[in-house]
């Protein structure tokens, strides 16, 4: 049986679990392709008044149509157990068949882990109902994703810094060690994953980073415990799961003094980065390390190349000139 994977959203965290996991029972695994941009020249009539990354979704998942049996489209609710993803995400799966009429499957079984293990329950018995794989084996390959999702994780900044941005989610390649050279930055770059890591909404903003000699530090490099610890003091309480990852990192990037600069990224008509980047705005200028240089980068349909350029020149220019200051 053909799995289709859209390349969009949260293949930019998961792929690597669930890849592994339809492999171990059995499935082809299948990834959308450039064909998405030829849709997209056509328009997408759904999510007008979304971000770009769930516009993505439906151009995404309309280029596997004929080349799969069904959709892999969870419907993901809660991921770290305690705090709840973007709401749009567990609408997902239903705008998709609005748009396929029906046409083709939606494996959408629900992952909500603030019920701990149990969160995982209804995707299991999605799973088994639609293949009819033994209970046991069907958790038994979860958690053989899972092994090999840590595994990645672990990997992640030297994936980043050693390959093409296309590569980087690509388990079949191995990791590479990272040259031991002398980068004449390091930049924290931070946002939601598919805001990082797709190169289509981001004009490839990793691979101009690097091609100016920077090493690239995601929030990877920081343990769950740190990231937390940053964010427990503040007065209001942030109910969003990646939204307290972001928030914490970067002010752990800029209480630590880890990084020479640090870069936050959004997508145009997200409302809770919205929300955070006017608080990181005034919060990010009082570490106590000193004014480390922070800049906001918003994508849309309309973003040029030549504009995140030009801005990330300038953003290096004043690490740059900061260093020398310091010097």
């Amino acid at each position: 049986m053909r799995i289709g994977i859209p390349r969009v959203l949260m293949y930019y965290k998961l792929f690597p679990l669930w890849s592994t996991f339809l492999q171990e029972l059995g499935m082809e695994v299948v990834t959308s392709d450039d064909e998405v941009y030829h849709i997209l020249r056509r328009g997408v009539r759904y999510y007008e008044d979304s971000c770009l990354p769930l516009k993505l979704l439906i151009p995404h998942s309309q280029s596997l149509v004929g080349k799969v049996d069904a959709i892999f489209l969870p419907r993901l609710i809660s991921l770290e157990g305690h705090y709840i993803l973007c709401p749009k995400f567990r609408g997902a799966p239903d705008v998709l068949r609005l748009a396929f009429k029906n046409k083709l499957e939606i494996w959408d079984g629900v992952i909500d882990m603030r019920q701990g293990r149990k969160g995982l329950r209804d995707f299991f018995l999605d799973v088994v109902k639609r293949t009819g794989i033994d209970p046991q084996k069907v958790r038994q390959a979860y958690q053989r994703g899972e092994e090999r999702y840590r595994t990645f994780r672990r990997e992640l900044t030297d994936r980043i810094n050693t390959m093409r941005t296309e590569e980087i989610f690509n388990p079949t390649l191995p990791t590479l060690a990272v040259p031991a050279k002398d980068y004449q930055f390091q930049v924290a770059i931070v946002g939601r994953p598919y805001n990082l890591f797709d190169p289509f909404i981001n004009k490839d903003l990793l691979a101009l980073a690097k091609g100016w000699e920077t090493k690239i530090v995601t929030s990877d490099i920081i343990s769950p415990e740190e990231k937390e610890r940053m964010v427990s003091p503040l007065s209001k309480e942030i109910y969003w799961e990646t939204g307290r990852e972001i928030v914490g990192s970067i002010l752990y990037f800029a209480d630590q003094g880890d990084a020479d600069g640090i870069i936050f990224v959004t997508s145009f008509k997200c409302g809770i980065d919205a929300l955070m980047q006017e608080f990181l705005k005034r919060t990010v200028g009082t570490n106590r390390k000193g004014n480390i240089p922070f800049m906001t980068l918003t994508f849309d349909e309309h973003t040029t190349l030549e504009g995140v350029r030009t801005r990330m020149e300038a953003f290096l220019d004043l690490i740059d000139q900061r260093k020398e200051h310091e010097g």
